[in-house]
């Protein structure tokens, strides 16, 4: 400040004034120092201001690294987390979710005026712990007990159900349902809860038999799955997709054996917009919203951080059905 009172022609205190804003000073002095600053490439030191203000103008995002999520979605998370952090005027610290003791640490040391978890199993043990830090904590993910903590996501449940009732509607009558193959090292994402409840659900309200498929997200298993059950045995006409990895090469093995979509049979997916449309065709899908959630996210951090009284809530987005080329008109 005493070099910047220099160049500016200013006292001291005028320039603590400016900076602060404690006490009124005119206009023009005001744009001498800043002048000053913008001569002399001045930045306010982060580590000063924070002990200053208690803020550190940083959102924490707890990312999962497992080998078996998928990474492109993963990411779009960060972007949309990380694109409306920086509207805010907030910066991003990633710290690896699987590391839950650093992850505290960085709360409970103040690296962080708030935090961001995703990929929320059920019965999630890290939840007690999330909900004594002194700062707040936004879910990505629904479990059925949070913990008093706020969450955001997509409604599953709902978004499952849209998808049966709409290949219903569009003649199907035996649909089922293919996903990834359940861990048996961890409990279900709370997405996945959902979706398969959802889809359950609408079977049962439907009168239909519910069938649930699980199959690794490799071509040669996809492709195993697509001749038993649509060359050979042709046991299914519907099918509902909650396997973004599997998307494509699902694609490509109904064009290799020769399943005509969606005459033999019609598939919806719930998957990103990107998703559904990329590789060898164009799929009928139940919208991810990704950017949304991530906002939504960020929206109810800044809430909580901006009045400490309101109690935690949670959100869900609602479904939207999209037909392409995969669905019957």
């Amino acid at each position: 400040m005493t070099d910047i009172a220099r160049e500016a022609g200013v006292s001291l205190s005028t320039v603590s004034y400016a900076l602060s804003g404690k006490r009124p000073i005119s206009e023009a002095t005001r744009e001498r120092i800043q002048s000053a600053i913008d001569r002399l490439q001045y930045h306010p030191t982060a580590s000063a201001r924070a002990l200053a203000t208690q803020r550190t103008s940083l959102l924490g995002l707890a990312v999962p690294q497992r080998e078996d999520v998928d990474a492109h979605v993963i990411m779009e998370f960060v972007s949309s987390i990380l694109t409306a952090s920086h509207e805010q005027d907030y910066d991003l610290l990633l710290v690896a979710a699987e590391d839950h003791a650093r992850t505290q640490r960085v709360v409970d040391e103040g690296k962080v005026d708030a935090l961001i978890v995703m990929d929320l199993i059920e019965g999630d043990p890290r939840i007690p712990s999330l909900a004594r830090l002194p700062r707040p904590v936004v879910l990505i993910g629904y479990p059925q007990d949070s913990g008093g903590l706020a969450c955001v996501d997509f409604d599953f449940l709902s978004g499952a159900m849209a998808a049966v009732r709409e290949l219903h509607a569009r003649g199907s009558r035996r649909i089922a349902m293919l996903t990834s193959p359940a861990s048996t090292a961890r409990p279900a994402p709370t997405y996945a809860r959902r979706s398969r409840l959802g889809y359950t659900m609408a079977c049962t309200e439907l009168g239909l038999a519910p069938r649930i498929i699980e199959v690794p997200r490799d071509p040669e298993s996809i492709g195993a799955f697509v001749r038993e059950h649509l060359v050979e045995s042709q046991d299914i006409d519907g099918l509902y997709v909650h396997h973004e990895p599997a998307l494509a090469h699902l694609g490509r093995a109904f064009a290799a054996l020769g399943i005509s979509c969606p005459q033999d049979v019609q598939v919806i997916a719930i998957a990103p917009d990107d998703v559904a449309v990329s590789g060898p065709w164009d799929v009928s899908s139940v919208q991810l919203p990704i950017s949304s959630i991530g906002r939504t996210a960020v929206s109810m951090l800044l809430e909580l951080l901006g009045d400490p009284a309101i109690p935690p809530h949670s959100r869900l987005l609602s479904p939207v059905l999209i037909p392409r080329a995969t669905t019957r008109a």
